[in-house]
């Protein structure tokens, strides 16, 4: 049964904890008008880094997009450090799950992210080396809960006639990819391993 399967991942919160409430405290200290909360509410309700996460402009454009929104007075690198303060390190044994779940099935990544935060976390190479292949929004040119992000990895991988299963920690994203007909599981970031591996037990053979 598993060679029928394959496994699609967030990044985020599934296999490398996050903490977005760094980054908007980090901007906070960046200009005198907005605390990290009400960087927060605007951040989330304006939607403000999908642009540049569905790769529509460069990381100068969302640098300058959000200095003027929030005012910011901050360096290039200071600006990279406090949008990058939300990646955590990657956990113990993160490695030796997919390790785990690839001796089984294809393995791939489907993360909604930006070029500045790819750069940094690739370089784990003993981590994404075990990927079939890494999907990242900003290079697709559309990010989820579009579902255009979920037939361009059918079609990239040609998975036209395997069953899906997807982990992700956003309730919108995993409602779109269940609606597109991808057995997606809603992410608990306390419990993701324990979650990942019960949830596949089933389709091993």
């Amino acid at each position: 049964m598993g060679s029928n399967i394959a496994v699609v991942f967030d990044l985020g919160n599934v296999l490398l904890p996050i903490n977005l409430e760094l980054t908007y405290s980090a901007f906070a200290r960046f200009t005198e008008n907005f605390s990290a909360q009400e960087v927060q509410y605007i951040t989330e309700t304006e939607g403000l880094w999908v642009p540049y996460e569905s790769g529509l402009e460069t990381c100068s454009e969302f640098r300058d997009r959000l200095r003027a929104r929030f005012q910011l007075e901050c360096t290039d690198s200071e600006f990279d450090f406090a949008f990058s303060a939300l990646l955590l390190e990657f956990p113990v044994g993160v490695v030796s799950l997919l390790q785990e779940v690839k001796s089984n099935f294809p393995v791939y990544l489907l993360s909604n992210t930006s070029r500045i935060h790819s750069h940094l976390f690739l370089q784990n190479d003993s981590l994404f080396s075990l990927f079939d292949f890494v999907h990242l929004s900003y290079e697709m040119g559309v990010s989820k809960p579009d579902k255009e992000i979920y037939q361009q990895v059918i079609v990239s991988n040609q998975l036209q006639n395997k069953r899906i299963v997807f982990f992700d920690d956003n309730k919108f994203n995993v409602q779109s990819a269940l609606e597109f007909g991808w057995d997606a599981v809603l992410i608990d970031p306390i419990n993701s391993f324990s979650q990942i591996r019960n949830h596949l037990q089933q389709y091993v053979n």
